[in-house]
């Protein structure tokens, strides 16, 4: 690793640190600079909505009049630093909404008597805006509550269970994916494949995007396309696309009926513990973290099942005439 400078002075070794160090001087000072010209904003903000000024008297008569203040008492160098504050009028009133937004979030905390010591736990994904130690959510929830408990989405832990799928059926589900993009990626091909459903009387006219960050979806997502799946293969053969075979035939149908019943399967083993049937939302009180370290661990069971029964789906497309998979009532409800 950097043999290239293997036989370099130590004086070339200082002199690159020395230029290090100015560099994070310099990007320190920047970052400093921004955030106090941030605050800054704020104060002028918060001054102008108290003494209801219009908006644009930022941009048109504080910010001039300080930096010439700045300029006649401490020289031209400190009044240009004045010149990175943010007073637009936009600005101004995006501030101020947030004052605002900010002091009626604190005056709900007082009245409600809601203190930051009573919340115990903090359950987000794994990402880095929401789990960093330093800069993100929780490190600043622990700044008001420092014993709170942080916890990964059992959602999310969920998705992680069920990713890892095998490379055949992983083929399959790209496969499908593809012809989603191809028929909802263009308007017109989008009109085109709705004007043939409603010719075909069928129940749907549309397929649903697919989004792997909502994984939940997925489930919606492939039985929507199985349920089009005579309408997809007849509009990629008008369009000459080669996929059109693949939903005429029968091992690919198999397994595609396969994959809705996993995904499936694990969507309602989800949303059965966590939806809110009131709400229609994925929260419910009596979730516990127990509770859902057993759904994890009954997701882990349940992909276990759907291997070996995907071993004995190989057995049967050697052994029968395929035919009962073929037909839409054997697909799980």
């Amino acid at each position: 690793m950097h043999s290239e400078h293997v036989h370099k002075s130590e004086e070339f070794f200082k002199r690159k640190l020395e230029e290090f160090d100015n560099q994070t001087k310099s990007l320190k000072k920047l970052v400093s600079v921004s955030s106090n010209a941030l605050l800054v904003s704020y104060k002028v903000s918060y001054r102008i909505a108290k003494c209801k000024k219009p908006h644009n008297i930022g941009e048109t008569l504080v910010l001039p009049a300080a930096i010439d203040m700045v300029e006649a008492m401490f020289g031209e160098s400190y009044a240009k630093q004045l010149q990175q504050i943010p007073l637009a009028d936009n600005t101004v009133a995006r501030r101020i909404d947030d004052i605002s937004e900010d002091l009626c979030d604190q005056y709900a905390e007082e009245k409600n008597n809601i203190e930051w010591i009573n919340c115990v736990g903090l359950c987000t994904d794994g990402a880095q805006s929401m789990s960093g130690n330093k800069s993100g959510l929780q490190a600043l929830v622990k700044n008001r509550a420092p014993e709170i408990i942080w916890t990964h989405c059992m959602l999310h832990r969920s998705a992680l269970v069920s990713k890892n799928m095998s490379p055949e059926l992983n083929d399959i589900f790209a496969q499908i994916t593809k012809v989603i993009n191809y028929i909802k990626h263009s308007p017109l091909r989008a009109k085109l494949f709705a004007k043939l459903c409603e010719d075909m009387d069928s129940k749907y006219t549309s397929l649903l995007y697919y989004c792997e960050v909502r994984w939940l979806s997925r489930a919606k997502v492939i039985r929507r396309v199985f349920e089009l799946k005579d309408q997809v293969a007849d509009f990629l053969d008008e369009n000459d696309i080669e996929d059109a075979k693949l939903f005429r035939d029968d091992d690919f149908i198999v397994k595609f009926a396969y994959l809705v019943d996993i995904f499936g399967k694990l969507s309602i083993l989800c949303i059965w513990r966590y939806e809110d049937t009131r709400s229609n939302t994925m929260r419910k009180r009596e979730i516990t973290l127990n509770d859902a370290n057993d759904i994890v661990e009954c997701t882990v069971e349940l992909y276990e099942l759907f291997v070996l029964s995907f071993i004995q789906i190989h057995l049967y497309l050697r052994f029968s005439d395929k035919q009962p998979f073929l037909e839409d009532e054997y697909i799980a409800p």
